[in-house]
């Protein structure tokens, strides 16, 4: 079988699509299928070395011209393969779906439309309070541009049951399937934990990493950031200003991430909201507590005070009692992560995940 494989990003940036696909890609291999990814790229990013297709489209061009290119490329490539998996880019996508019919997945882990609209700071409310309030006209036109294409597809994927239930809001009725992330199993690894805070994500404005940042400061921490993004600056200035503690490592191979994982005491995602986060996943693979923002996709994996702390993101207060707390106290630290590893390693496998996925694609029976 020929697969396609689409995402908005890909490695070595930051993020669980950028994981995500180069492992399907690498399982599909394995079982005999032929597989092609389409993705974006900065204009100044490395070209990776795969044993599989990778063509990329420069990420840092006009935005329409950025469409254009993407939905012809990937009406191109959509002739010559038998399933099209997108996990992301699904206007350019949904698109050409309509124009060539094929078997597709969709997995949606989170709200494009909000995303767009928060990184560029059109909206101050959070993805709940803009799933629920009236939208601008902009915001509306893209809303039914993002429901016609998710309903190109033939399935949709979610991993978490807020996203299922924001998916079927926005009126995409096409059969959703909840399948949670998954990750590779981390062996534990005798190491000195020289990092007291490490987060792994893209530098946005909506992971709250400057709160994070303040409450550092103020314990008297050492944080490790791993990833890169457009608030970048903005938190390498804060750090400095604030005299935090801070090392930004930018973007790294996972393996580099692991080894900073294993370095570290507590991993900290104080996001507005998220799916269900691959960085999280692996932290806790890696045996570390976490401390996490009170939103759906992360109490949905950490329960308070038996695998990690949940605190508000936005109260600077609660986030540094809680820094305190679980690095003072090393026996609670470790019950945190032996919990966590158990957690994820009994219920968020990625081979479990992966045995959904191919279900989906091989035991469901498609209709054009």
């Amino acid at each position: 079988m020929k697969i396609l494989l689409i995402s908005g990003i890909y490695k070595p940036e930051i993020g669980g699509p950028a994981h995500y696909i180069p492992n399907l890609a690498q399982k599909l291999i394995d079982l005999g299928h032929s597989v092609t990814v389409i993705t974006l790229k900065q204009s100044t990013a490395k070209f990776q070395s795969e044993s599989w297709p990778v063509i990329y489209i420069n990420r840092d061009q006009a935005l329409i011209i950025r469409f254009i290119k993407t939905f012809l490329l990937i009406f191109k490539s959509a002739r010559d393969s038998d399933l099209i998996f997108a996990n992301g880019l699904y206007q350019e996508s949904g698109l050409a779906l309509r124009l060539i019919k094929r078997k597709s997945i969709a997995k949606v882990v989170g709200d494009p439309v909000y995303e767009r609209e928060s990184n560029r700071g059109k909206t101050l409310l959070t993805r709940t309070e803009f799933n629920v309030k009236n939208l601008n006209a902009r915001q509306k036109i893209q809303r039914v541009f993002l429901r016609f294409s998710l309903n190109s597809f033939v399935y949709i994927t979610c991993p978490s049951k807020e996203l299922v239930g924001l998916v079927q809001n926005w009126g995409v009725n096409k059969p959703i399937h909840l399948i949670a992330n998954g990750v590779e199993k981390i062996e534990e690894a005798t190491v000195d934990k020289v990092i007291d805070l490490v987060t792994v994500s893209r530098l946005l404005a909506l992971k709250n990493i400057d709160n994070l940042i303040k409450a550092t400061a103020i314990t008297k921490t050492k944080l490790a950031i791993v990833g890169i993004g457009p608030e970048e600056i903005t938190l390498r200035s804060l750090a400095k200003q604030l005299g935090a503690d801070v090392e930004f490592h930018g973007l790294v191979d996972n393996y580099k991430v692991i080894q900073i994982l294993q370095k570290s005491k507590v991993f900290v995602l104080l996001s507005d909201y998220e799916g269900l986060s691959f960085a999280l996943l692996q932290a806790m693979s890696a045996g570390l507590p976490s401390i996490v923002s009170n939103v759906a996709g992360n109490t949905d994996v950490i329960e308070n005070l038996k695998d990690g702390i949940v605190v508000d993101p936005y109260n600077i207060i609660e986030i540094t009692r809680a820094i305190e707390k679980i690095i003072s106290d090393e026996k609670l630290r470790l019950i945190l992560g032996k919990n966590a590893k158990t957690k994820v390693d009994n219920f968020y496998s990625q081979d479990k995940n992966m045995k959904e996925i191919f279900k989906l694609m091989n035991l469901y029976p498609i209709h054009e």
